[in-house]
């Protein structure tokens, strides 16, 4: 939408290469880290066209920026236009850069809003997370001496509701304490709050956005106010409730799940559903407040607050359960009546705001292993990522296949769903690794013959036969005008890959239609058989000698020591779910700081690498270093590139000079990125680069000469060899011969 804009604001010509540019930000195209980045991008195209002495005031920029929020939420196109053509000729393109990180709400200062409000105040997170009014905040903690004694919820101030965390079914007993607990339906509904005040209503969502216009501010207006005024008990003024907004079917009698074709949020007088308020929690009456009492005094409360009307406002029922099995039977339940799953609560936890976990727990039967079925679908698209996934694919486009004749291969894909989330960094890498030389622009004006598709179109397509299958797994299959197959998976996430399956041994359309008409496209349909599901056997116990043995204190060198990394403060997420082994470090640098760094840029520390590990780090080429490139299992990366990283705040691509070994799979990827002195064939090369690649031609011929030499004299008759190039840390990979 803002691309468009600036390309229209600045008449570019719509093919030209900067409207591209524009368009197309998350492409790689250099190594100058702007992928990614619309900022950065429009910033260039913007240098040459903006003046160089800005003449806004902060007033003015606060105008500017409530006038594009205001219009924008409005449909205005054209004023929006008309404030953007008053930016471009009143500022510089680099105050343009910050003004539309502000508009995008990624300022990429590699910093956390807590962070931010720390530093301001020690309450300032809490509140803010409370009341989500950064005015508000403001007002209140602006001297740092004085505390915030009760953070605490307030009428018609929208606050972060107290979220649910992902429960284990083998330790809800243990997580409850041993003690009675509650189980309640997991309704697939819209999380919202209600707040009212006589006959003054206001609704919010859990991301504190306002729908009192659609839900009605008072008994005459709206979607549900009408329905319920009448309904509140007599000795109610004012309340704040916390439950779940539902379309109800009121012909079937029943309630409608999310994944339908229809919006809770803007359902109209003449529909055949109604919108009906299931609450399960209260939070103020009459002006006393129960964030702090127990869930079981504020469900008590609740009682005495409305009278429920079938198909308007419920209150969820809560039954008591003591053991695993009741949580079983439970969940058994939910998947017969389709339901999204259970919700698990100790009756003695509190309300604590933006809070996850904390007493209460969530179950689906998607994260219970072996109640779910599993996709084998084809990657056909991609999409660019951006932050700290730029520069390469961070979502896929997934497809099924048309059934082919009898003894043929399947030639034409229907598009399913797009996809980004279930695997790590590296495992990203690697799938990017894999299929990097066969991504092909897709052009809306020419597709490809053999995916077809909706509306949804990756920027990038592979043609399937160089393709691969990934597994997936998702909660349903709902219908969806996007996608060629006219459905698309609820909640999808990659399982893994498929490497034991050919690309046409995909899911059919056969296939898919078979899981869309079993369990009303609910993809789980088996039961959690008994309580010791996937549960580890028990382990033997030992029993215990008599009398105890003194034994011989063993400890570990302190080189080879993890250290404890909880205190140090996570500056961003760009290496989240990434394991870095950090081998050794050097006098500017020890070890203990390189594996700091890894941990504020939200990276894992290992002392000695696995298959998980996604490189090495070493500063020095010691004998361990050496024995671990003998092993070539793993990348071994020179600490200044982590550094690099750190010093940048986002991933910076590997380059030769970053490599001391490259495992086999980044070896072939080099080679077919760089020739053998490690200048790119794609990118382009600075002073210092090039400086460094005429540094290693005189060590690549010597070294040349030194290998043809031993091949011809070890060589037998018709023998032929690539030549290995080298670049001056040693690494080396096939080049070409010429």
């Amino acid at each position: 939408m803002l691309a468009k804009l600036y390309i229209d604001v600045l008449g570019l010509p719509k093919n030209g290469p900067e409207a591209n540019k524009l368009l197309n930000y998350r492409t790689p195209t250099t190594s100058q880290g702007e992928a990614g980045d619309f900022a950065l991008m429009a910033y260039f195209v913007l240098k040459k066209r903006c003046t160089s002495q800005g003449n806004l005031t902060i007033g003015e920029v606060n105008d500017f920026l409530d006038s594009v929020a205001i219009n924008n939420a409005g449909k205005q196109k054209d004023l929006v236009k008309k404030s953007l053509l008053h930016l471009i000729t009143q500022s510089t393109a680099l105050e343009q850069k910050w003004l539309i990180r502000m508009i995008l709400k990624d300022m990429k200062l590699g910093v956390s809003k807590e962070t931010v409000l720390q530093v301001f105040h020690s309450d300032a997170a809490e509140l803010y997370n409370v009341t989500t009014d950064l005015n508000k905040v403001c007002r209140q903690l602006h001297d740092p001496s004085v505390s915030l004694s009760e953070v605490s919820i307030g009428l018609f101030s929208a606050f972060k509701p107290m979220l649910a965390a992902v429960a284990n079914m083998r330790q809800v007993e243990k997580q409850m304490g041993n003690s009675t607990f509650f189980i309640e339906t997991k309704l697939d509904g819209e999380r919202i709050q209600l707040h009212k005040d006589g006959d003054v209503y206001k609704y919010f969502t859990r991301n504190s956005f306002e729908y009192t216009q659609q839900f009605g501010a008072s008994p005459l207006e709206g979607s549900l106010t009408p329905f319920i005024h009448n309904f509140f008990k007599p000795h109610v003024v004012n309340c704040i409730l916390d439950g779940e907004m539902m379309a109800y079917n009121p012909t079937a009698d029943t309630f409608m799940q999310k994944g339908s074709k229809f919006d809770i949020k803007r359902l109209v007088d003449d529909s055949e559903l109604q919108t009906c308020f299931c609450v399960f929690d209260v939070l103020l009456v009459n002006g006393h407040k129960f964030g702090n009492e127990t869930l079981k005094e504020r469900h008590d409360n609740l009682q005495t607050v409305f009278t429920p009307v079938k198909g308007r406002i419920h209150v969820v029922p809560k039954t008591e359960a003591k053991n695993m099995q009741e949580v079983v039977n439970a969940l058994n339940e939910a998947i017969d009546n389709r339901e999204e799953g259970i919700m698990v609560k100790d009756p003695s936890s509190i309300y604590k705001p933006d809070k996850r976990g904390e007493g209460w727990l969530k179950i689906k039967p998607e994260y219970v292993d072996g109640l779910m079925d599993e996709l084998d679908l084809l990657i056909v698209g991609g999409y660019w990522g951006k932050g700290r996934r730029g520069g390469m694919m961070s979502h896929f486009l997934v497809a099924v296949a048309e059934a082919p004749r009898p003894g043929e291969k399947p030639s034409v894909f229907h598009t399913l769903c797009r996809i980004g989330s279930g695997y790590t960094m590296k495992e990203l890498y690697d799938l990017g690794l894999k299929l990097a030389k066969y991504w092909k622009v897709y052009r809306r004006n020419d597709p490809p013959a053999s995916i077809l598709c909706g509306t949804e179109r990756p920027e990038v397509y592979i043609d399937p036969c160089n393709s691969v299958i990934i597994q997936v797994k998702a909660a349903e299959i709902v219908s969806s005008d996007m996608y060629k197959t006219n459905c698309t998976l609820r909640f999808p996430r990659i399982e893994k890959i498929r490497e034991d399956k050919e690309w046409h041994q995909c899911m059919t359309l056969a296939e898919l239609d078979q899981f869309r008409n079993k369990a009303s496209g609910k993809l789980f349909s088996r039961h959690h058989l008994r309580i010791n599901d996937n549960d580890e056997p028990e382990k033997k116990k030992r029993k215990a000698p008599a009398v105890a043995k003194p034994k011989k204190a063993v400890g570990v060198i302190d080189h080879f020591k993890s250290q404890d990394l909880s205190g140090v403060t996570k500056e961003t997420d760009m290496f989240e779910d990434v394991e870095f082994c950090v081998m050794n470090g050097s006098e500017a640098h020890p070890k203990t700081e390189l594996e700091k760094a890894v941990a504020r840029l939200g990276g894992i520390v290992v002392q000695n690498p696995g298959p998980d590990t996604y490189c090495v780090i070493a500063a020095v080429e010691n004998m361990r270093v050496k024995n671990l490139i003998s092993s070539d299992q793993h990348d071994v990366v020179w600490a200044a590139w982590l550094l690099e990283c750190f010093d940048r705040k986002q991933v910076v691509p590997w380059q030769p000079r970053h490599m001391i070994h490259m495992s086999p799979s980044t070896k072939e990827h080099f080679a077919k990125e760089y020739d053998c002195y490690g200048d790119s064939f794609f990118v382009d090369t600075d002073e210092q680069q090039l400086r460094e690649v005429f540094g290693r031609i005189g060590t690549a011929r010597t070294l040349r000469r030194h290998s043809a030499s031993l091949r011809w004299r070890n060589a037998t008759a018709g023998t032929t060899s690539p030549l290995a190039c080298s670049d001056l840390s040693g690494s080396t990979w096939t080049g070409t011969q010429t």
